[in-house]
């Protein structure tokens, strides 16, 4: 068995860090471990690093999982209800069913058992360290793809380290820079290159993600007077003509949405993100104008991408079926799947563990996860990658924790 008593410091950038367990070490890890650990198996990327580690912590700790009482029972019967729902009245097979609430149920658990029995703020700065290391490894394989040298990088002169696209790292690297922010006298050196890690990433979601969650903190009526021109600006008159790879993004998402998801293709010099969160939305809209409430369940939107483009010429697009199986982004992804009130349940449950009547780490440990979903909004429909369930688990628990010491002070205050 994995003890949760294994080992107990690791430096910081002044002093020492207490990490409780070599199984929270492993996690955090696991967060960062899918471009350098994934390959093929029976035709599924699997992660031979996170999922192994937990599959094997979930047999070996399975009944103290059963009975831990931050296990997410209640989300785990709501999608199993739901999707079963949807499977038999839209008719949908189960094999997408299958093969996604069975790695939920194992990868969700897991973290939830080992960030809530732990200290949760300590899990989290171990994960800001680490996002350090991969921007450091990122600056150096930046700087080597100039020279022609291949250090797991997928586009020379972008920085994707140790994702498979800098869209994806960004949703990797922007919650420590947002918490690193937030404790800048501490963290100032990290801050400064993961920031440099981002800019050379020239990753668009990345930009807007980071400063959308910063203004959260500040939010009041005039920020709201002000910042809304100023962003109009920045995106159509700034970036558009800050470099080719923003300005084709921004043109073509335009023309798409003036449009129809066939005005771009392979013929014409651009981008495929474009049009498949075009294509993932236009799927994921046929479930409320058809009234499914509930969606086509988990694992569903592939299946409901095939039915929805079955007579339409976009079949002939040579974009047809980008990212079908992830639905482009998590938000399409919900709305597509669990419907409506699955997408209504997950925003109140984000904004319900947004702790910005706080003025401490757990207001900046809420905001650092929600850019994770912010980010993933933008783009990755993927439910169990690049740490999603390790954010949805620290912002749950950081929320609960928050309130259970608040209730407390204010007991002790009474008394």
């Amino acid at each position: 068995m994995l003890s949760l008593t294994s080992i107990r410091t690791i430096q910081l950038p002044r002093g020492k860090l207490f990490v409780g367990s070599l199984p929270e070490l492993f996690l955090v890890m696991s967060v960062f471990s899918k471009e350098i650990a994934t390959r093929r198996l029976f035709g599924v990327d699997f992660d031979y690093f996170s999922y192994t580690f937990a599959l094997v912590f979930f047999i070996f700790n399975l009944k103290r999982i059963l009975y831990f009482q931050g296990t997410p029972w209640k989300l785990y019967g709501y999608l199993v209800f739901s999707s079963l729902i949807s499977i038999v009245t839209l008719n949908m097979g189960y094999g997408g069913f299958l093969k996604q609430i069975i790695p939920i149920l194992i990868l969700y658990s897991v973290n939830f058992f080992i960030v809530g029995s732990g200290d949760w703020t300590n899990i989290f700065k171990l994960y800001v360290k680490f996002a350090y290391y991969s921007a450091i490894f990122g600056i150096i394989q930046f700087v080597a793809s100039l020279g022609g040298i291949d250090l797991l990088n997928q586009t020379a002169g972008r920085l994707d380290s140790v994702a498979y696209e800098p869209s994806h790292y960004a949703a990797l690297l922007v919650p420590a820079m947002v918490f690193a922010f937030f404790h800048y006298k501490e963290y100032k050196f990290y801050f400064n290159v993961m920031l440099v890690a981002l800019i050379l990433t020239l990753n668009l979601t990345g930009y807007l993600s980071f400063l959308f969650v910063i203004s959260l903190a500040y939010i009041n009526l005039v920020y709201f007077i002000f910042i809304i021109p100023l962003a109009y600006f920045l995106i159509f008159k700034v970036l558009i003509d800050f470099n080719e790879n923003f300005n084709m993004r921004i043109v073509d998402t335009l023309a798409v949405f003036k449009g129809d998801v066939n005005v771009l293709n392979k013929q014409v010099r651009t981008n495929g993100t474009t049009v498949s969160l075009f294509s993932n939305l236009m799927v994921a809209k046929s479930n409320i104008e058809n009234w499914h409430l509930l969606g086509s369940g988990v694992g569903g939107h592939e299946e409901s991408y095939y039915r929805y483009f079955e007579n339409s010429s976009f079949r002939h697009n040579w974009f047809f079926g980008l990212n079908a199986p992830s639905g482009h982004s998590l938000s399409i992804r919900i709305l597509s799947e669990l419907g409506i009130v699955g997408f209504v349940l997950y925003v109140y449950v984000l904004v319900k563990n947004l702790l910005l009547a706080d003025s401490g780490i757990c207001r900046n440990i809420s905001l650092a996860c929600l850019s994770h979903f912010v980010c993933k909004s933008f783009k990755l429909g993927g439910i169990i990658d690049y740490g999603t369930p390790f954010f949805f688990a620290m912002l749950i628990i950081n929320g609960i924790q928050y309130r259970y010491n608040q209730n407390l002070k204010k007991k002790n205050d009474a008394n």
